[in-house]
């Protein structure tokens, strides 16, 4: 029963109890021993990871994969964008296309076409229209400038007018009246 009493006194010559100072730095030690083992079994774990060749195979391909989805997001925003450009130059085309449905008219009479050019859109100069004839085709090319909203637009027109009946290219005349610009275009005989 006296084994399970604790007398101080028995225990005083002990050599830790004697020397603090090196009761610390064994308790450092220790601790230290405890944590350098503990990072070198978690880096261990962590280098075998990081070199083992099915974690580098995932890493890959997850890198191609999101070098995809980049290129693909790319592409993506390329493709709007010349959508964009396309929309943009049609609705100018339409635009321009109303607006030279609005100044050349072709006309049908018993013994020629008359092609009536509005002149206002170029520049009202007769010399900024070019007329030229390649067998049964008419080809109007027209270039003229115009001021608008504080900057300067040019306007360049070309169509083909392609006739089924046999014309006569030889006697093509050209008239101006005020601001129209009349072609007449005679049938062969």
């Amino acid at each position: 029963m006296e084994d399970n009493n604790y007398r101080h006194e028995e225990f005083d010559d002990c050599f830790l109890c004697k020397h603090p100072a090196l009761r610390h730095v064994l308790t450092g030690l220790l601790i230290f021993l405890g944590a350098f083992s503990a990072f070198y079994v978690i880096s261990d774990w962590h280098f075998k990871r990081m070199f083992d060749p099915a974690f580098q195979m995932r890493r890959f391909d997850k890198a191609i994969m999101q070098r995809e989805n980049d290129y693909n997001k790319m592409e993506m925003r390329e493709f709007k964008h010349q959508q964009k450009m396309q929309k943009k130059a049609f609705r100018a085309e339409e635009k321009l296309g109303r607006e030279a449905a609005q100044f050349i008219h072709v006309e049908k009479t018993p013994d020629a076409y008359k092609v009536i050019i509005d002149l206002r859109p170029f520049d009202n100069n007769e010399r900024n229209i070019e007329v030229r004839t390649e067998g049964n085709t008419l080809i109007i090319n027209a270039a003229g400038e115009r001021n608008a909203h504080h900057r300067q637009e040019i306007l360049k027109y070309s169509q083909a007018f392609a006739f089924t009946e046999d014309i006569d290219t030889a006697n093509i005349t050209k008239i101006r009246q005020g601001d129209k610009y009349i072609i007449n275009v005679p049938f062969e005989d």
